[in-house]
């Protein structure tokens, strides 16, 4: 094997790199160990990293050396361990380490779930039921630890993206927003708070609204909004100017995705307006951002069989359940992400 690997394979070089499965498990065990952390508060040997982590001593030291040739970390020339720049991302704090730490029951349910993906592409649906029992969605009601972890994931995506959205619409046009599976209300708190003018209505399940009330009082907005513990696929409430579907649509099947839009265009009423800001598959966009939602895409169909989708794709959803598609409109800061107007038709 070890031609394989010679400095004349470049390609089969490439092809073992991107295919191994240590790799992502020896940077997930980085950081579910908090590696970087303790390395870059001081234990910068392995001795004193072992001790601080808990690991066995030598196994450390292996995983710490194949962590050096991911880019990770990297040796002084007094010999000790320093957190290199891909490192620095895996810190407390960073999205990135928060999505791959295996102490948090959602995360580590995810990525044990990855296998499965030759039986999803074989049958062309989710495969989350079969390996755990139960479907994706109905794990998370049923299991309150991976139901909270799914819901702060969600909360720390809004984070990311809510104050763009705040920034990238003309919310002047708008009196009263609906927003539809907010969660645990950080979107919606994030645009009233930028526009004081505005009254708003959260929907969502009982769970996840369960903790919208102190979130939009502690965002000073608690006033100003309604919040109702429903499933989309019921009849929503009606009287709203703008109904947003923020990161939703993506995660339900095309007549799924229909039904929700229909929701929220009988809602609206003729004239009104529905939000949806997803990822959109564009082959003229940024390579980066293409392969980062083609990656997700896939963790869609596995997870939970929905879908990434391109503007065209959104389209016909929603002009199939009664809605004209006005603007697109570029979220501030979130190249990810697409921000598409449309209107109910009359």
């Amino acid at each position: 094997m070890a031609e394989l690997f010679s400095s004349d394979q470049p390609a089969a070089a490439r092809l073992n790199q991107i295919s191994s499965l240590l790799n992502p498990w020896a940077i997930r065990t980085a950081v579910t160990m908090r590696l970087p952390d303790l390395v870059a508060n001081g234990a910068d040997t392995t001795s004193e990293l072992a001790s601080q982590s808990g690991a066995d001593l030598d196994a450390l030291g292996r995983l710490m050396r194949h962590l050096t040739f991911l880019g990770l970390f990297r040796t002084t020339a007094a010999g000790c361990w320093e957190v290199a720049e891909l490192g620095e991302i895996l810190r407390d704090g960073h999205p990135m380490r928060i999505a791959m730490d295996q102490a948090d029951d959602f995360v580590r349910k995810v990525d044990q779930s990855i296998y499965g993906l030759l039986d999803a592409v074989r049958t062309g649906g989710a495969v989350w039921e079969r390996l755990h029992g139960r479907s994706f969605w109905k794990e998370l009601a049923f299991d309150s630890e991976i139901g909270r972890s799914y819901n702060f994931h969600m909360a720390v995506h809004a984070a990311m993206f809510g104050p763009a959205l705040a920034q990238s619409y003309d919310w002047s046009t708008v009196q009263h927003l609906v927003d539809v599976g907010g969660g645990t209300g950080h979107t919606l708190a994030t645009i009233m708070s930028a526009h004081p003018h505005l009254r708003g209505t959260l929907i969502d399940l009982p769970d996840p609204v369960a903790s919208a009330t102190a979130i939009l009082e502690a965002a000073n907005v608690g006033s100003r909004c309604v919040v109702a513990a429903q499933s989309f696929f019921d009849t929503l409430p009606s009287g709203g100017d703008v109904y947003l579907l923020a990161n939703i649509i993506h995660g339900w099947s095309d007549g799924e995705s229909i039904k929700i839009l229909q929701r929220c265009a009988d809602a609206a009423g003729s004239g009104g307006r529905v939000l949806l800001v997803e990822r959109v598959i564009a082959g003229d966009a940024d390579e980066t951002v293409q392969a980062a939602i083609s990656h997700l895409d896939l963790c869609s169909l596995l997870l939970f069989g929905g879908r990434e989708r391109s503007e065209e794709e959104f389209r016909q959803l929603c002009t199939t359940a009664g809605l004209r598609q006005k603007a697109t409109h570029a979220l501030t800061d979130c190249p990810w992400l697409s921000l598409m107007e449309f209107v109910v038709e009359d």
